[in-house]
């Protein structure tokens, strides 16, 4: 009964974070925030307060949400103004789950996003080793299952006729796949007597034995096992370059999927060294030591860095089918299969839970989804039955029998709208629909049936899976629309939400996930003082307004102005703009 009350709480205040709950009454903090006010943020529009147009900083908190009048008065007559010239003011984004080195490293490697032709990538490959010609690895990522034909995979010959010489790996654009070149094969010492692994699976020649080039899921692991490793130096930059890549985007705090505790060492040198400009919650593998991840967690609790979730694999992704579906693909008799045996799971998160670590879980198919809502089940049954809030990632798929488990069981809908991006005017001619058929799709992405069934949603990217661009998400929640307006209507357009409830997802309901929501995701008193200015061109309720030119404005984080004007001016500067790649065709 308990959680069933906060749940409808929780429902209550994301509803509350639009723009319709808050009155034009000035609020102030209570007397115990003792710092004196330092940064007045004045003629904007203030998220979740109507009729507010001013935010006033004190210290790490807010201090006063009101009028520009208002709030004058309580500020001193030299403190620094930011003029949003009617630009919106916001909390800041919260990316609900992302991969941050893996991101920094993609940064620098060769991107095949946008290229929707084989020739188009093997033109790029040959290009990238032309001009890189002293990187003993060529890696890349972004490749779409759609550049050969439906049911079949990428070959090693392909490359080979670009690149013979060095190995070349490249990930597919979920991260779920990846091809390799002989080369590459060859030193990863995967042959026709390799073995597919439990979770992964790897594609093969008409013989049945010699590897083609693409591997799937876990049976690429080798591959990276044989690369070399980047030292220290080197792996901070690629950290620092992601995070200065998010910081950028209004992105003021991220949960970081990771697959080794070396990240939280890497995030504390980094902070060591006043280079850690947003907040991080680091997670790992539920396949992990327990004890090890109490010690971490207990060691990293600062304001800029902790512990997250523990992280497990329930089923792959719908292209290859490794995706865990409650009836099988469209012409197939395939459903995919657990990455980890059901029982297996249900100990997992079961010790994971007594030792009140959060679980997510990632659910791509709706039998998965189903498999991980059992297995929370079990947990909360237990005797040792802390309150926790588990979460489910990507949620592709939900079989309608489930949609309600979320609220009734508390769990979290963690998802990554710009994941939906249609990419074009038939979104239902790519290997991703066709897997699926027309009656899942209805039930594809299902923000809105969530949302109605008061589950709560929290927003992120999964980057570099896709973009990390917060507005483009934003874009894609409330319209099923591309950049370009496609499909018109939108794809599945009875699943879109509001411009306010996917701002709060992208702000309250990721922070409720971190269970920081006493501190992020909204502007109020009192709370962190982690603010976006957006550009006056933007609106955040005109979609066609979210994807290039002017966006992002200013940053404060922690009540630092870390992107922005440094003058008392008053003076907003323009900011980059920037072009949508082309998103998966789905």
């Amino acid at each position: 009964m308990r959680q069933r009350l906060i749940a409808l709480l929780t429902a209550a205040a994301l509803a509350c974070a639009g723009a319709a709950c808050s009155s034009t009454k000035s609020s102030v903090v209570d007397e115990g925030e003792s710092a004196a006010p330092s940064l007045l943020i004045v003629n904007g529009r203030v998220f979740g307060a109507v009729g507010a147009d001013a935010v006033l900083i004190a210290g790490h908190h807010i201090r006063a949400v009101g009028s520009t009048e208002r709030l004058a008065v309580l500020a001193p007559a030299d403190i620094l103004r930011l003029d949003a010239r009617g630009g919106w003011i916001v909390p800041g984004f919260n990316d609900a789950h992302s991969h941050l080195r893996s991101g920094g490293q993609a940064l620098g490697e060769l991107s095949l996003d946008g290229m929707t032709t084989l020739d188009q990538v093997l033109a790029a490959v040959k290009s990238y080793a032309t001009t890189h010609p002293t990187r003993p690895w060529l890696t890349g990522r972004g490749w779409l299952y759609d550049i050969v034909p439906q049911g079949s995979f990428p070959t090693r010959q392909q490359l080979d006729a670009v690149v013979a010489d060095r190995p070349v790996v490249l990930e597919a654009y979920d991260g779920h796949s990846v091809w390799a070149n002989s080369q590459a094969l060859k030193l990863a010492q995967i042959d026709a007597r390799s073995v597919d692994p439990a979770d992964g699976k790897i594609v093969r020649d008409a013989d049945g034995k010699t590897p083609a080039g693409t591997l799937l899921e876990n049976a690429g692991a080798p591959l990276y096992d044989a690369m070399p490793e980047p030292d220290r130096a080197t792996q901070r930059a690629i950290l620092q370059a992601a995070l200065e890549h998010y910081l950028k985007l209004g992105i003021t705090s991220v949960e970081d999927f990771e697959h080794d505790p070396i990240a939280f060492e890497l995030y504390a040198e980094l902070a060591s060294q006043s280079a850690l400009p947003i907040r991080v919650s680091v997670s790992l593998p539920i396949e992990g030591n327990l004890d090890t991840y109490e010690l971490l967690r207990q060691k990293y609790a600062t304001p800029f860095l902790r512990f997250g979730h523990v992280k497990g694999f329930v089923d792959g992704v719908v292209e290859s089918k490794t995706a865990y579906m409650v009836s099988p693909y469209d012409f197939s008799g395939e459903r995919g299969k657990p990455l980890i045996p059901p029982d297996r799971l249900f100990a997992l998160v079961a010790a994971a839970h007594q030792r009140n670590f959060r679980v997510a879980l990632h659910c791509v198919g709706d039998g998965a989804v189903r498999l991980a809502l059992d297995a929370y089940e079990r947990a909360q049954a237990s005797k040792h039955k802390p309150t926790l809030r588990h979460r489910i990632e990507h949620i592709e798929v939900v079989h309608p029998d489930d949609v309600p488990r979320f609220a009734a069981l508390d769990v979290i809908a963690s998802m990554m709208p710009y994941h939906a991006n249609p990419g074009g005017a038939d979104p239902d001619a790519g290997v991703w629909s066709q897997n699926l058929g027309r009656d899942r799709l209805r039930h594809s992405f299902a923000w809105h049936d969530l949302l109605q069934a008061g589950a709560v949603l929290a927003f992120g990217s999964d980057w570099p899976v896709m973009s990390a661009d917060p507005l483009w998400g934003l874009a894609v929640a409330t319209t099923r629309q591309d950049e370009r307006g496609f499909p018109p209507g939108g794809w599945n357009a009875q699943q879109a939400i509001s411009a306010s409830a996917a701002l709060s997802a992208y702000t309250l309901g990721s922070a409720i996930s971190i269970n920081r929501q006493h501190e992020l995701g909204r502007l109020a008193p009192g709370m962190l003082a982690d603010v976006v200015v957006l550009a006056p061109e933007v609106d955040i309720e005109k979609p066609s307004t979210l994807w290039r030119g002017e966006r992002v404005a200013a940053v404060i984080v922690d009540g630092q102005l870390r992107l922005g004007p440094t003058t008392r001016s008053g003076t907003l500067p323009a900011t980059t703009t920037t072009q949508p790649a082309s998103a998966p065709v789905r």
